[in-house]
């Protein structure tokens, strides 16, 4: 695309250049002045931790030939001077009020607005949103659809799948965007996206023009207000999801014929369900789902165990059994979204049961870790009160021996939650060991010391049964030296990610491989 009919859809933006606007074809849009190649439209980004009107004059050097700058950033004179030092071309400058804000406009007009040419589905909630975003897209496939999904743990295209490796649950647009248009190029039909509270805040919209035609609400609870200030801004951000089912792109391009009918569907069992509903435009059909509440489509006669459930579903299509292989009443409600999404988009009762019940898991969500051990093992990405409570609640009644739990909480985010934490583990587990999860730039000991106040107010002493060793390695080879047959081991924060970020950067990091590693310093080495 060249640059003019790039700017026709950004109509807030102005060219300080004396080039001829349409001279130069686009062919990459970058916001990381690493990943510049020549013919790149580079937008400088002011950061929190660095700003990319700094990194313009590398950009250029590495052809970039379109700068969109931040117009409360960005000193002309400043940046001409260091190009005209450096002896470089000044290229064509886009000057826009707010560059981060601009990025999914730019993304889907040079991407061709793909969303138009699939059926979206946005997740969001505070809990469950990965597990239940990859159940949908498995549901829709056994309904004889193709899918992609964006979630934190993988992207998928069609039959394609791989490690979402970026640390970002919902990436940034341009690479939302990238994935919507090889989802169109490889013929898949829906595009189902986990859609994060940063994602859908106005300050990041990374998910915007994304024309979703089905927006789910899973649970709302505290999670991030460290960014968003206050738990109801936090609610009002999520809340966006139903509102951009109001979303029209400028294209002329036939719309996918999912287009023609949006739906919002909720969770009956938590009590914002209805905020999150009314947030949707009149037209959008409402379903909610639920186990105890009254709801459209609901489970009941569950019989659950420690390997999953079996329980019955009513629904506006009908009744049906459903037997789940994963364990705990929030996968049942997780199973209850995904069949909601399907019955919504034509996926017939059976179909959407058979494929639900086909799957086995979701790495680094409850995922078991086994080596012959006579004790269990568990890798999980609940890093928060809700999801702590969530998970203790599940497996302490089906513990038999000692409930084993090793966690830390995030650096340079959410600290309220930190004794949260340490306070839940200390009311359902016999040992607790606090570790490092993600300090970043905040100290260990001091992360350490917080989650473990929250402990010692619910009785647990420091050093017996509440253990501080900041070196994850070392905690999990702690845990499982203390643990005895039957006990449950659970491994807590990291699940499916790749890294631990320390103030100097990113560690490489896989959990389960450590546990394993662990466990074969013990002579546990079988599958």
């Amino acid at each position: 695309m060249n640059l003019y009919d790039l700017l026709q859809h950004v109509l807030y933006a102005t060219v300080d250049s004396s080039h001829t606007v349409n001279a130069h074809a686009i062919t990459s849009l970058v916001y990381d002045s690493r990943h510049v190649e020549r013919g790149s439209m580079f937008i400088a980004i002011k950061g929190y931790h660095s700003d990319g009107h700094e990194y313009i004059v590398q950009a250029v050097q590495q052809g970039a030939v379109a700068i969109v700058v931040d117009g409360r950033y960005w000193d002309r004179q400043a940046m001409l001077d260091a190009l005209a030092t450096q002896q470089l071309p000044i290229p064509h400058i886009v000057v826009v009020p707010d560059s981060r804000t601009v990025l999914p406009d730019l993304a889907a007009a040079f991407y061709h607005y793909p969303a138009q040419r699939l059926g979206t589905v946005g997740i969001t909630g505070t809990k469950g949103k990965t597990t239940t975003a990859a159940l949908i897209a498995r549901t829709l496939d056994g309904g004889g659809y193709s899918t992609g999904l964006i979630n934190s743990v993988d992207f998928k295209i069609g039959a394609r799948e791989w490690p979402n490796t970026t640390r970002q649950s919902t990436p940034e647009a341009p690479q939302v965007q990238a994935l919507l248009y090889e989802m169109v190029a490889a013929n898949c039909d829906y595009a189902v996206i986990e859609a994060t509270s940063h994602a859908l805040s106005p300050l990041w919209r990374r998910v915007d023009q994304c024309a979703f035609d089905v927006a789910v609400f899973t649970n709302l609870g505290h999670e991030h207000l460290d960014y968003h200030g206050s738990f109801e801004q936090y609610q009002r951000d999520k809340q966006r999801l139903f509102a951009l089912l109001d979303e029209e792109l400028p294209t002329s391009t036939t719309p996918h014929p999912t287009k023609a009918r949006k739906w919002a569907i909720a969770n009956a069992e938590d009590r914002h369900h209805a905020a999150f509903l009314a947030a949707a435009p009149h037209h959008a059909e409402r379903l909610t789902y639920g186990i105890q509440a009254p709801a459209h489509i609901r489970a009941y006669d569950i019989v659950s165990s420690a390997a999953g459930s079996r329980m019955r579903v009513a629904t506006p299509w009908g009744d049906a059994e459903l037997v789940l292989q994963l364990p705990g009443t929030f996968n049942i409600q997780n199973a209850l979204a995904a069949l909601s999404v399907a019955l919504s988009q034509g996926v017939t009762l059976d179909q959407a049961c058979a494929a639900l019940g086909a799957v086995r898991g979701v790495r680094g969500r409850m995922q078991p870790v086994n080596a012959g051990q006579p004790f269990s093992v568990i890798v999980d990405y609940a890093h928060n009160p809700e999801s702590f409570a969530q998970v203790f609640t599940m497996l302490r009644p089906l513990t038999r021996g000692k409930l084993i739990a090793v966690f830390g909480s995030a650096g340079e985010r959410d600290r309220e939650k930190r004794p949260m934490q340490g306070a839940i583990a200390a009311e359902h587990c016999d040992l607790l060991i606090v570790t490092d999860e993600d300090p970043r730039r905040e100290d260990p000991q001091q992360i350490l010391a917080e989650i473990a106040a929250g402990a010692v107010q619910r009785g647990k002493r420091i050093g017996r049964d509440c253990l501080l060793i900041a070196d994850r390695p070392t905690a999990i080879r702690t845990a499982l030296a203390y643990a005895h047959p039957e006990d449950v081991v659970l491994l807590l924060g990291k699940g499916h990610e790749t890294s631990i970020e320390y103030a100097d950067g990113k560690h490489a990091w896989d959990e389960v491989a450590e546990a394993r590693a662990g466990l074969a310093e013990l002579g546990y080495t079988e599958g």
